[in-house]
């Protein structure tokens, strides 16, 4: 106990001297995140408008925010967005953060083929993800895992274009277009589990619904599933943006103390002081607010049953101490 005590005193000590600031984003459950490469971009001031990101579309408009602290907007340039998956799995941006600014180098790229060249050996222009893959003799294709066909996924290394393609310099072939493993990944922490025997049933992993079944392969190597463990999700990805599971591997366990952790839900408890410090309940998880912590509250009061999203440090029992929390704008 005076160990964990110890641990827990070196953690609140970590956060020390971050400042209050306003911050806002929209939620609703049907939340989503994710990277990939910008294929394509309006013609429009402000890129308001239909951006193809890593084979999906995602909606800009003036409210999006857009961060280019690390390169400009452009096609070929990697970005982190956040937003709302519609029915049609494209996404309503609320934030879209430029990671890297894209050059002629070596990438990798996954997706599932659309579209491919009737030539021998399939040279020539493959789309893939919504993207263009150039393909030549020299390119080593692995078909070990199936046919090369439209509706295989694959992984494909090679040198990007400035204009997003890809010249292919190996691609392999990951599931057959019947089904299999990889269709579709998601790297996240798990919020929930169902209370059953399994886990069979839904998850929630990173804001995004995981169907989870007898058949499912659950990888425990790298530590047990709980919540707050970090996974890697492959399956079938459905209309509403959640996944049918064909496996989940742990990659860390929900006691990797001192680890970057979020959790993005609705309050369910709040301390019983004017301040807020103390531990609030967000979505089933224990979040410790100290004076260091942010509370960002632009569009509207801390309150239960606001829907907000905390960012922090774990600790060994799989709760967070908070360095930043914001209200989610319920527009």
């Amino acid at each position: 106990m005076k160990r964990t005590l110890l641990r827990t005193s070196a953690l609140l000590a970590l956060i020390a001297g971050f400042s209050i600031g306003n911050a806002a984003y929209a939620y609703h459950d049907n939340e989503t995140e994710f990277t990939g490469v910008i294929e394509s971009l309006p013609a429009t001031p402000g890129f308001i408008g239909d951006w193809r990101v890593g084979g999906r579309t995602v909606h800009v408009t003036s409210a999006t925010r857009i961060e280019q602290e690390d390169g400009p907007v452009a096609a070929g340039a990697t970005v982190k967005v956040e937003g709302n998956t519609r029915s049609d799995n494209s996404v309503d941006a609320e934030e879209i953060e430029v990671k890297d600014a894209g050059n002629e180098a070596e990438a990798k790229f996954k997706g599932t083929i659309e579209a491919l060249p009737s030539t021998p050996g399939f040279i020539g222009d493959w789309r893939v993800g919504g993207r263009i893959i150039h393909v030549a003799a020299s390119t080593r294709i692995e078909t070990e895992d199936g046919p090369v066909a439209i509706g295989a996924f694959v992984e494909i290394e090679g040198t990007q274009r400035a204009d997003g393609s890809m010249d292919a310099a190996k691609i392999e072939v990951k599931s057959n277009v019947v089904g299999g493993d990889g269709r579709d990944e998601l790297n996240g922490v798990i919020e929930t589990l169902p209370g059953t025997t399994g886990f069979v049933g839904d998850w929630r992993v990173s804001g995004r619904i995981v169907h989870v079944t007898a058949s499912t392969i659950v990888d425990q190597e790298h530590g047990p599933v709980a919540v707050g463990a970090s996974v890697e999700v492959k399956g079938m990805i459905r209309a509403d943006g959640s996944i049918d599971a064909t496996k989940i591997e742990v990659k860390t366990g929900s006691n990797n103390e001192g680890g970057a952790a979020r959790v993005k839900g609705t309050i369910e408890r709040l301390p019983g002081n004017s301040s807020l410090i103390g531990d609030w309940l967000i979505n089933g998880r224990v979040v410790h607010v100290t004076s260091s912590t942010r509370l960002n509250n632009e569009h509207g009061p801390f309150a239960v049953g606001t829907r907000v999203k905390a960012k922090g440090l774990q600790l060994a029992d799989g709760s967070i101490v908070a360095t930043k929390i914001q209200v989610r704008d319920s527009n």
